[in-house]
């Protein structure tokens, strides 16, 4: 009696997994855009004309944006969020293997986010790097505020993306904070699980 109803409950638990599991909506090849390696100025031009051309023609599906991606400017990064969010097709975001840092926000900027079931989701407050260049104390308190605003930028676009407040994103990436598929999902990154990528 004890195996028949842990054998059902294994049941339940394997079904409820199945269901937890969403289908790719379907969407023709040539509406999808790629984001994948380093997101610079170049490459954001890139996607937001595609999206925008894409935007303009008739045909009413979704909009596809697959991601896999280390991250990048965050000026190119914000610069396809705010055309994603003006487009009048709803756009399809999945993420799949790394999606990391800009790659997350423009994932999380989805009308519906999707992930792969490996995938790795990474957030991080802005970092830079700056090379043979000796800034005046004033130049660099200008520098630094300049910073500020595009940092509390990001965290506007991810507090209206999760439905969290700006102060709760800042708090949680204070540092560098790693995430399964399952956990970006909780987090409100991402919507669902995908079943396949195809």
């Amino acid at each position: 009696m004890i195996k028949k109803c842990l054998l059902v409950g294994a049941v339940i638990i394997f079904v409820a997994t199945l269901n937890a599991w969403a289908k790719l909506p379907v969407i023709a090849p040539e509406r999808w855009v790629e984001v994948s390696g380093e997101i610079t100025q170049e490459s954001a031009h890139t996607i937001v004309k595609s999206l925008l051309d894409l935007d303009a023609k008739t045909d009413p599906s979704p909009i596809g944006i697959r991601i896999s991606s280390p991250g990048g400017s965050l000026f190119a990064v914000l610069a396809v969020c705010d055309v994603m969010k003006n487009l009048k097709h709803e756009v399809i975001t999945v993420g799949i293997g790394q999606i990391v840092s800009g790659g997350a926000i423009i994932l999380s900027s989805g009308t519906k986010r999707y992930l792969s079931k490996h995938s790795m989701v990474m957030l991080h407050p802005p970092s830079l790097a700056i090379r043979d260049w000796e800034p005046s104390f004033s130049e660099f308190q200008e520098f630094s505020q300049t910073l500020t605003k595009i940092e509390n930028q990001m965290y506007s676009v991810l507090a209206e993306n999760t439905g969290k407040t700006a102060a709760e994103i800042k708090e949680e990436f204070q540092k560098e904070k790693w995430f399964t598929a399952e956990e970006a999902i909780a987090n409100g990154l991402a919507d669902e699980l995908l079943e396949s990528v195809r």
